[in-house]
């Protein structure tokens, strides 16, 4: 029987290894995208949130189509330009890594009650992820439909003029997108922001929503003593970096007393955006009292100088994802160098993912759809054992200290009764499952 289940192990992997991943990513932003629409798995409001994430392997050149790249304390990739304007100190702390990429689309709705893989596309390191990103937008409306997205939330490597006008002609779909500083939009609005008809506000974040929240009643588990264990070498681990880094700035510069935010419609100064913008102002104030800013790109026409920075917001939830993924789940232990597996090891652990928050919202737990994958365990184990006794059309319901004291207390002959009769049904379960294919 062992001989024969490691033949058919092998033969799985030698299958699951000879897998098209072209194949496999088309079936899972077509076909699994389209059976999720049809069990209602799409909000109305349409918010996605697309993202990338590096997804680091042994230093092996044996991984199939990894990439050798330079990356920061903070795992961002430092380039060969960037690499001449650092510091010693700053370039000891950068190390060589060998990485995938993924990129990913995100489905989630303001009040964070889930969080579904809607689109996923696994590769080399050093690939650029902003064709592949738009690629699953078109793949997904070509397979649920238009009207499904409607808003569509990225990050600045995501900024292509040509592509996000298309997003918003040919799909419907509206973007909202950081500038960069040297953008002829972003120097426009520099002097534009001078105007009389441009008036800041003050914005106030509402955290209410990004704070996950138990049901009342739920008890609290205690945290388990690994995770304490890892949580203190991490502490140490960045204690030791902190006292290896130079004198920091002033408190004062770090300290942000207020931030502002104001809007301004119609912009036309990113000519290869075929579309109108409305630019949110964002202007940050420090103690020091020294601003900074940024903004953000909207192909919303104007309502309120605050919405598209709320709306931004969430595209931190893709960054906790990312995180859940790869300390709780198995999106990033390969336990094969082939691409093919290393390719189905992530998509099927994201589907995973997003049929257990399907699952959870079904069963009226979508409070748990935040939490991390331990916590979710720990609340969906049993919680209660009973023991169930029948007679003559009769039962009783009994904690195992009640069926204790029920046996203890029972006469001499009663107790031999219940004693032959338990021995017999262990033999009896001991027996019950023989070997189907006896040797």
């Amino acid at each position: 029987g062992t001989r024969n289940i490691k033949i058919a192990l092998r033969r799985l992997r030698k299958f699951a290894r000879d897998t098209d991943v072209e194949a496999l990513h088309g079936w899972f932003n077509g076909s699994v995208q389209r059976i999720l629409r049809q069990h209602h798995a799409f909000d109305p409001e349409g918010i996605f949130i697309g993202d990338g994430s590096y997804l680091f392997v042994p230093d092996n050149p044996r991984y199939e189509g990894s990439s050798l790249m330079l990356f920061d304390e903070h795992n961002h990739v430092v380039s060969a330009d960037e690499q001449k304007k650092l510091t010693p100190e700053q370039l000891r702390r950068c190390r060589w890594r060998r990485c995938y990429r993924v990129v990913m689309l995100l489905h989630t709705n303001r009040e964070l009650d889930f969080f579904r893989c809607a689109g996923v596309r696994v590769l080399g390191g050093k690939q650029s992820e902003l064709e592949p990103l738009y690629e699953l937008v078109d793949g997904f409306v070509a397979a649920v439909g238009p009207g499904v997205m409607r808003l569509l939330i990225l990050d600045r490597g995501f900024i292509d003029g040509e592509r996000i006008g298309r997003c918003k002609t040919e799909h419907g779909i509206d973007v909202v997108i950081p500038l960069r500083r040297n953008m002829d939009a972003f120097q426009d609005m520099l002097g534009l922001q001078r105007l009389p008809d441009v008036r800041f506000e003050e914005y106030r974040r509402d955290r209410r929503a990004s704070i996950p929240r138990l049901p009342k009643g739920a008890p609290e588990r205690r945290v388990p003593e690994r995770i304490l264990r890892r949580e203190a070498k991490r502490q140490a681990t960045l204690a030791a970096r902190k006292a290896e880094e130079p004198r920091p700035a002033p408190a004062a510069a770090k300290l942000r007393l207020r931030s502002e935010v104001a809007a301004v419609g119609e912009v036309r100064s990113w000519t290869s955006c075929p579309v109108p913008l409305t630019v949110t102002i964002c202007r940050e104030t420090y103690a020091d009292e020294h601003q900074e800013q940024w903004m953000l790109a909207d192909t919303r026409p104007p309502a309120g100088p605050d919405r598209s920075r709320r709306d931004y917001e969430l595209r931190e939830q893709i960054e906790e994802r990312w995180k859940q993924g790869k300390v709780y789940t198995n999106l990033a232990s390969f336990s094969s160098r082939a691409f093919s597996l290393v390719a189905q090891q992530v998509v099927f652990v994201l589907l995973t993912y997003t049929l257990l928050q399907l699952y959870l919202e079904r069963t009226r737990r979508a409070e748990l759809n935040r939490r991390t994958m331990p916590r979710i365990r720990d609340q969906l184990r049993p919680r209660n054992s009973v023991v169930i006794l029948y007679y003559a059309n009769y039962f009783a319901r009994l904690s195992h200290l009640e069926h204790q004291e029920l046996v203890l207390t029972l006469g001499e002959d009663a107790r031999q009764k219940v004693l032959q009769k338990t021995r017999q049904l262990r033999l009896d379960v001991a027996r019950a499952l023989p070997n189907p294919r006896p040797p």
